[in-house]
Formats: structure tokens, sequence, C-alpha cells
């Protein structure tokens, strides 16, 4: 079987070549349920950091499942743009699709921003598990596209600690009203994007985050969803900078 068609798990863990290593149980009911993995097969780890080898079931138990690391491949380089992209918190399912596309396009850091039009709860008292779902949707993201770097999700934050702490060469906020266009703008090594709620970004923001740096920029007349947006901005950057 050719190396590409194995399945993919991350692994967060330091793995290396001839060595045993026991799962734990979220990866064993997943492997063994779900991806129905049996003794002799093999399969592709990963550690979101650049790192991947193959590896071998070599015993499955009740409460026990170990493989082992047949071989490194060679470290992955981060390639193309490197993308910040900051998104302003919008309903779970659409957010959730947010993070997985902007993952299976490469953006290297992916910042949840609490805008003006924006409701957020003081104590939030699901954010813990909301952090740990978006983590792993990025990390199926990474799974299912081949990548091997895990972009960093970030807890929420204002937009305008954001915005005064991001140091992207180039920095725009997508904005209906701007007078320039996105292909107007020239892409350099990194960026950083800001995409505002349903509602957009209040005057009084998009003029804190020109005051930042940001260049305010429109997709033309269409207005798109939050998650659209994100999806349509990140593969305009590639392709503008022939990644595509």
């Amino acid at each position: 079987m050719n190396d590409t068609n194995y399945t993919r798990t991350f692994l967060k863990y330091s793995f290396s070549t001839d060595e045993v290593i026991s799962l734990d149980k979220k990866n064993h009911h997943h492997e063994i349920n779900v991806l129905r993995k049996k003794t002799g097969d093999k399969f592709i780890v990963f550690d979101g950091l650049g790192n991947s080898s193959l590896a071998q079931v070599i015993e499955i138990g009740k409460k026990s499942f170990y493989i082992k690391i047949l071989k490194a491949y060679p470290p992955s380089k981060k390639e193309g743009v490197d993308i910040d992209l900051g998104q302003a918190l919008i309903k779970n399912d659409p957010f959730n699709i947010s993070i997985q596309k902007a993952t299976e396009l490469g953006v290297s850091i992916f910042t949840p921003l609490i805008t003006e039009r924006v409701v957020v709860r003081r104590k939030d008292p699901y954010q813990v598990s909301r952090m740990a779902k978006w983590q792993q949707t990025a990390q199926g993201a990474c799974e299912q596209c081949g990548e091997n770097w895990m972009p960093r999700i970030n807890e929420p934050i204002s937009i305008k600690s954001w915005a005064a702490n991001t140091n992207s060469e180039t920095k725009i906020v997508l904005y209906p009203d701007a007078h320039n266009k996105l292909s107007d703008i020239e892409i350099k090594n990194s960026a950083s994007v800001a995409i505002g709620p349903e509602g957009d970004f209040t005057d009084d923001e998009v003029a804190a985050l020109s005051d930042c740096g940001f260049i305010p920029v429109n997709m033309g007349k269409r207005i798109l969803r939050a998650e659209t947006a994100a999806i349509s901005v990140v593969s305009a950057i590639r392709y503008s900078t022939k990644e595509f």
C-alpha cells in the first residue's frame, strides 16, 4: 500500500523509530471502533508539529492498544504565507466550520475574537469544553487533509488586544464599506486577517484596527457569511501568492 493511502491519527507524543506506544483510552476507542483497526494494520501518526511516522498495530486487548513506530518521515516544512486568522465568535456550527476549513487551508493561528456585536458571558462555564471541541475539530481536519502542522487555537480575546499584539507584515480587515478590494493588497510573507460577526464590525472597531495597521478591504458586493468569508479570504491569499 502506498503511504498516502494509510489513515492518519494525531498523536500528541514525541515518537521515535522502533518505539512501542500504548495509546490512551480515547485513541483506543477511535482506532478500534471507528477505524476498525486490527493487529498488523499500519497507519500514519503525526504530532501536529510537522513530524509524522508510519506505525503498526502490534497488540489489541480489552483495555490495551499497542502500536510500534516503523519508520519516521522527514519533518514537514511550513510552506506559504503564515496566516493569523482572527474570527469573531459566532454560532457554534458556523464557527466550527471556520476552524475546520481554515485548518485545511493551512492557517497557522486561529483566534476567536470578542467584539461589540458578540454576546459573551463574563464567566463561561462551557469555555473549557468549547476549547476542547475547537482543538478536536482542527485535529480531525489535519487527519483528513494530510497536514502535519496543527494551528494554534487561542482562547477568546478582545479584538483590540488581538490587533495590538499581532505582528504580521500584512494586516487586513474584511469590511463591506471599504474602498480597497482584497486584490488591491500586496500580501507579504505573513498576514493577519480580521473577520467580523453577523452585523460586522462597528465603525469604532474598524478605526481601532486601522490604528494598528490593518487595511480595510472588501470582497466584492456580495455579503458573505462569516464562515464563507474565512474560507474565501484564506483561499484568495493562497491564490494571490501563487500557492494554488
